[in-house]
């Protein structure tokens, strides 16, 4: 066995930058000491001749390199190499591409970290399990080598016939631990993909696809659900008032304390509409509860954005108000789009009638239809007034509708 398993892990780190690599050593020295002993190149054919050597455990790898073209294809030409197996390839990258991630862990690299924003904790535990498990392996084979010595010398074996014995199992050690690596490797998958989707996707849909529980197929289910439109009045004047920068910043802090309200009801965010929220209460997994946990988000939306007025008022000097439509009733679900790209989203008359109640809702108010009032349990229903307004045109519909104002302190 080579005698540098007494050497702890060793690291090389692949990128045309000298000054990444200071930095990224920096890092590895101070938080591991000797541990670790990290070298670097800036030759992708000095890399790949290393990864497939018994040189080196693990490879750091920028993957925007000079004369590689394509970042994917360079991965998967690295991920293809036969050393790849063995030591786990970590990207460390300035790449800006968000879904770039997502394609390299599929591609079977070990982690994915960004330069710029890269939150150092969580660089250091990350690493600090990988390279545990790098040392674990190691031990392993230095073990198994130190039995196959005292079998030779307790026994009297001929080097051929250790040699043979050695490498059955090998053999049987390698096929153990692919099975394992694949498993584990399957499970980190996952747990990635969820993690970087869930930046952009609702996490229950991720769930929901990894589960199984959501198909990825083009086709729609009907399916009783509660659908809520929010917006802010008079949105297009105060955005023309704003800095740009101003502008984002409101709408984010509105949108992560709106969010925040759906999400503790159960509601899965459909979708932002510059500055409209569209949330579903009852899907993708049916729920009793929809009507309360939709009337009840409303109110708290409501209550939640006058709190935050008092703050807008002083930062961006604006008094938004903010009108809220819900509606119960049958809606079709389901991926729309292209495999390009597919939306989870409702469709349907329900879907119609809680956006025309948004759009009639005064600032301040919440509106709802009938069959949400009807269903709405004992218990919710007693926390609320429920003022039937004059019936109503709503657009693109026929005849009037009855309307429902939600009366909350």
């Amino acid at each position: 066995m080579d005698s540098s398993i007494e050497e702890g892990v060793r690291v090389l780190h692949l990128d045309p930058d000298p000054n990444a690599f200071e930095t990224l050593s920096g890092f590895l020295t101070y938080w591991f000491g000797d541990y670790v002993t990290v070298r670097w190149t800036d030759s992708v054919e000095e890399a790949i001749d290393e990864l497939n050597s018994d040189r080196i455990d693990i490879l750091f790898t920028e993957v925007v390199l000079p004369g590689q073209g394509d970042p994917t294809v360079f991965i998967d030409r690295l991920m293809d190499e036969p050393g790849a197996a063995d030591s786990p390839v970590v990207v460390y990258s300035d790449l800006q591409e968000d879904m770039f991630g997502v394609y390299a862990f599929r591609a079977g690299v070990a982690e994915f970290f960004p330069k710029k924003k890269t939150n150092a904790y969580l660089l250091q535990y990350r690493l600090r399990n990988l390279f545990r498990m790098q040392f674990r392996t190691k031990l392993l084979y230095r073990q198994i080598d130190d039995a196959l010595h005292r079998f030779q010398s307790a026994h009297g074996s001929s080097q051929s016939e250790i040699k043979d014995l050695n490498d059955l199992v090998s053999e049987m050690r390698k096929e153990l631990e692919k099975e394992y690596e694949s498993r584990n490797k399957l499970e980190e998958e996952k747990k990635k993909i969820q993690s970087v989707f869930g930046m952009y996707v609702d996490p229950a849909i991720v769930q929901g696809i990894m589960k199984g529980d959501i198909a990825l197929e083009q086709k729609g289910t009907e399916q009783e659900v509660s659908v809520l439109f929010a917006d802010i009045r008079g949105y297009t004047t105060m955005a023309e008032e704003l800095d740009p920068e101003k502008v984002i910043s409101f709408l984010n802090e509105y949108f992560t304390s709106m969010t925040e309200v759906l999400l503790g009801y159960e509601g899965l965010i459909d979708k932002y509409i510059g500055d409209a929220i569209m949330c579903l209460f009852g899907a993708p997994v049916f729920s009793h509860e929809h009507r309360d946990n939709a009337v009840q988000a409303a109110v708290e939306m409501q209550s939640i954005f006058d709190l935050w007025s008092q703050n807008w008022q002083q930062s961006y000097g604006i008094s938004p108000r903010m009108g809220v439509g819900v509606a119960s009733g049958k809606v079709t679900l389901g991926n729309i789009g292209s495999f390009q790209k597919l939306s989870y989203t409702a469709i349907g008359d329900t879907v119609n009638v809680a956006s025309r109640l948004e759009s009639i809702a005064k600032p301040g108010q919440v509106l709802v239809n009938t069959d949400l009032v009807d269903g709405l349990s004992d218990e919710v229903r007693g926390k609320f007034d429920f003022k039937e307004l004059e019936p109503v045109q709503l657009k693109g519909k026929h005849g009037l509708h009855k309307v429902w104002s939600v009366q909350f302190s």
